[in-house]
Formats: structure tokens, C-alpha cells, sequence
């Protein structure tokens, strides 16, 4: 079951970035939650698809390197790096063009073959600073 997940997991990354929606909220379990760093609240499934639709759109080159996955039980933790072009306006944001390089680490528990609950930790102040929201110190 462990491989399940880890492959279930990719592809959720993989229907991310290519912008398969349908696929994403099919593949979300009923009372889904994801909590993102920069939410005040866990998203529900809109929300939650709402917030991939405004980050593919802001760096239409989204991309994620998947550097090591962790399964057990029902939990699979995923350790990655963003990647993107800054593009276009993010919740407000300019974009600068900068290209985005940001670390994380995804946590999903999948139940019944579906993403129940989502975690994840980044480097929002990385990402912040390479949107040129923080000035970097230096």
C-alpha cells in the first residue's frame, strides 16, 4: 500500500502542474483540508484548487522536484523543490519575472484512494523574497 501512496502522491504533483483540475478535485476526499502556511484557515477543496489555479497561472512553468518520499500507513511525506517563473500577478503580488526556487515538504493522508488531509511546510519567506515581497538582507 505504501508504493500506492507514494505513486498516488506523485501523480497528485504531476495533475497539479499540468493544470488537471478535474482530476484534482476527483481525486479529493470528501471533507478534504489542506493546510498551506499562508492560509489563516485549512482550505477546502475549492479553495484549495483555487489556490493551485492562481500559482499555475501566476509561474505557468511550475514544475516540482520530488527528492525523497516517505510512506506509512496512510501518511505519504514528500520532500521537494518548486521551481517557476514569476509570470503573473500572485493574490496581488507583481510578478518580477524572478525565477522562484523554493524548498517544502508535502504530507498527505490518503484514505480509501483519495487525499483526505494535506500539509504543507515551504520556505515562505524564500518564496516572499524571490517575489520581492521581503527585501532580501544583504
Amino acid at each position: 500500500m505504501s508504493e500506492e501512496n507514494k505513486a498516488f502522491a506523485r501523480q497528485w504533483f504531476d495533475n497539479f502542474v499540468s493544470g488537471n483540475f478535474d482530476e484534482q478535485r476527483a481525486n479529493m476526499a470528501d471533507g478534504h483540508l489542506f493546510h498551506f502556511p499562508l492560509a489563516p484557515v485549512p482550505l477546502e477543496p475549492d479553495a484549495h484548487i483555487g489556490a493551485q489555479q492562481g500559482l499555475l497561472a501566476a509561474c505557468p512553468d511550475l514544475s516540482f522536484d520530488l527528492e525523497e518520499q516517505v510512506a506509512e500507513g496512510d501518511i505519504v511525506v514528500t520532500r521537494f523543490v518548486l521551481h517557476g517563473t514569476f509570470q503573473n500577478e500572485f493574490q496581488g503580488v507583481p510578478a518580477n519575472g524572478a525565477e522562484l526556487s523554493v524548498r517544502g515538504t508535502n504530507m498527505m493522508k490518503i484514505v480509501d484512494g483519495k487525499n483526505a488531509e494535506e500539509w504543507d511546510a515551504l520556505d515562505t519567506l524564500g518564496l516572499m523574497q524571490q517575489m520581492g515581497v521581503v527585501p532580501t538582507q544583504g
